[in-house]
């Protein structure tokens, strides 16, 4: 997978996380129903997205390596709340996302060293 494509990955699953998010604030019977606890998740999916658009963005190596130590960190504690909320659709995508950011790791075409 490229590098392109792995942040595009990475924003639709963060779609589908926010989405998931706000399914599970709003929703019935899903156990955390009113409560802030999936918005706060699908607020971390947001920031995934912005960070992943960001990335796709950056031009400096150093903005680059920023950018992908906070997803990351972001990526890690979204699903870590999105497990224990058991949203299990949402931890799924944040899996895919995961997988679109290793595609990221690779850098853009013409920044080889």
């Amino acid at each position: 997978m490229s590098y392109r494509t792995g942040l595009t990955v990475m924003m639709v699953s963060a779609l589908v996380a926010i989405g998931c998010g706000l399914y599970g604030y709003v929703a019935p019977l899903t156990g955390v129903t009113g409560v802030w606890g999936p918005l706060a998740a699908a607020f971390g999916a947001l920031c995934l997205l912005i960070g992943a658009a960001l990335m796709a963005r950056a031009r400096a190596r150093g903005a680059r390596v920023v950018l992908l130590l906070l997803l990351a960190l972001g990526l890690l504690l979204t699903a870590f709340a999105s497990a224990l909320m058991h949203q299990w659709v949402m931890l799924a995508a944040l899996a895919v996302c995961a997988l679109g950011w290793i595609a990221a790791l690779s850098g853009p075409e013409g920044a080889r060293a």
